[in-house]
């Protein structure tokens, strides 16, 4: 169990998407994100498809994997999916840098909060303390959203993180790292 809240905290890596979305302009974020995107979903498949690749990722790497990564695509190429499909659909900026840091930040958030302590659960792997800790950090994006230069009202971005935290919890049939940029994004855009 310390092992996977361990793997989260590492998760926060991916904080690097959006704030280099944010500092650069947009196009140049997203097609740094489409070459980020082409080569992690190389390796991905790569990993998946050549025993040379699978042997060496498992031995580097294979720790970091969840069960069911080691038959399917990563985590990681699911995050990087979805952040690339929400800078495709939204032209606003913020609202691409917050959908996808309430992901990475939220799902760290709900890892060290639902694995480390007893709680309810909601639905199969997902407790009612990490939606509370994905709301946590979504809402600490959004906080921090609110501060920067020429930025969406804080209600925006708050009705985003609720958004985020519903769509994680939710057992829907396709990854959440993907997913949830994209939705919370789409809900944002209207407010």
């Amino acid at each position: 169990m310390k092992a996977e809240v361990f793997r989260k905290l590492l998760n926060l890596w991916g904080i690097f998407i959006p704030v280099t979305y944010y500092l650069v302009p947009v196009q140049r974020g997203r097609l740094t994100l489409l070459a980020v995107c082409l080569a992690i979903v190389v390796v991905d498949f790569l990993r998946l498809h050549v025993n040379s690749v699978k042997e060496g990722f498992i031995l580097f790497f294979g720790s970091f994997l969840r069960r069911h990564e080691f038959s399917r695509l990563s985590g990681a190429t699911y995050l990087l999916l979805g952040c690339l499909v929400t800078s495709l659909l939204y032209s606003s900026k913020l609202i691409v840098v917050a959908a996808c840091a309430f992901i990475i930040v939220g799902d760290t958030f709900a890892a060290v909060l639902g694995q480390s302590f007893k709680s309810p659960r909601l639905f199969r792997r997902k407790t009612l303390l990490g939606s509370i800790g994905f709301l946590i950090g979504a809402v600490a994006v959004a906080l921090v959203l609110s501060h920067l230069p020429d930025t969406l009202p804080l209600t925006t971005f708050i009705i985003g993180a609720v958004v985020a935290t519903i769509f994680e919890a939710l057992p829907l049939p396709w990854d959440d790292n993907f997913s949830v940029p994209i939705v919370s994004g789409f809900v944002m855009t209207f407010f």
